[in-house]
């Protein structure tokens, strides 16, 4: 969006990254909502994690808005770039139950500890709105390592907390964009509703392909996909953000 080439959108710079990262949520919520439908309807959402999860996500979503609108956010891409790096390299090596806890302390698969969802739900959502993502790439890790759920049901869980970390982010965005000058024609806030609509039809028709194709996949097979898409990410955020980083630090 921030390419007038590509999408003949004229963006002053300080308006790109709220303006893209804004629309970017705007366009999340229909496709999880779409997605959810479809898991559901097969039985694959464990909504007792997701609540959880969700609402601890959409509150920090609201906050992560606010906070993207001021500060530069290079440290904050590069730190994550690492993230998924590690968290890439240890789905690849298909060691990602991690260590049995005590007999005791043992919950049923699928549910996560009040503590732990809080925490994990409150770092999906500030990364999705920080950063202008769905959020299921931390949301996935945090399902599969906490809540040990496979990876079918994963997915369809991470899309449910999506929902609430990309509503609440999106009405921190159009709030915090309300009267800002140089926004360009027809922005509600910081949401450009015009590439809204334009990326909108295909996104929700296209969600439910998905859900089919994650149902019919081994789950190893979507673990290594899953892999791959998190070093590719990883390696792309620390090659085009440590050189600005290196900028602002030195």
């Amino acid at each position: 969006m921030a390419a007038p080439g590509w999408s003949g959108l004229e963006v002053a710079p300080p308006h790109q990254a709220a303006l893209a990262h804004a629309t970017s949520l705007a366009l999340i919520v229909p496709t999880a909502i779409s997605g959810v439908v479809s898991y559901h309807r097969r039985g694959l959402v464990v909504w007792s994690s997701v609540l959880t999860l969700g609402v601890a996500s959409g509150v920090a979503a609201f906050v992560g808005a606010r906070v993207a609108v001021l500060l530069p956010s290079e440290l904050l891409k590069v730190a994550f770039g690492a993230f998924l790096l590690a968290v890439g390299v240890h789905l690849a090596r298909g060691r990602h139950d991690g260590v049995p806890e005590p007999e005791g302390k043992r919950v049923p698969a699928g549910t996560l500890r009040p503590g732990l969802a809080v925490g994990g739900g409150a770092m999906v959502g500030f990364l999705s709105a920080v950063l202008g993502v769905g959020g299921g790439i931390v949301a996935i890790p945090i399902l599969l390592h906490w809540a040990h759920m496979d990876m079918h049901r994963v997915t369809a869980a991470s899309l449910g907390v999506i929902t609430f970390a990309a509503v609440a982010g999106t009405a921190s965005y159009a709030l915090a964009g309300q009267g800002v000058e140089g926004l360009p024609p027809r922005s509600f806030g910081y949401v450009h509703l015009t590439a809204l609509a334009a990326m909108l039809p295909g996104a929700v028709l296209c969600a439910p392909l998905g859900a089919r194709l994650n149902r019919s996949l081994p789950t190893r097979t979507l673990e290594k996909l899953f892999a791959a898409l998190l070093l590719v990410m990883g390696v792309r955020l620390l090659w085009t953000n440590l050189p600005a980083l290196s900028g602002v630090i030195w």
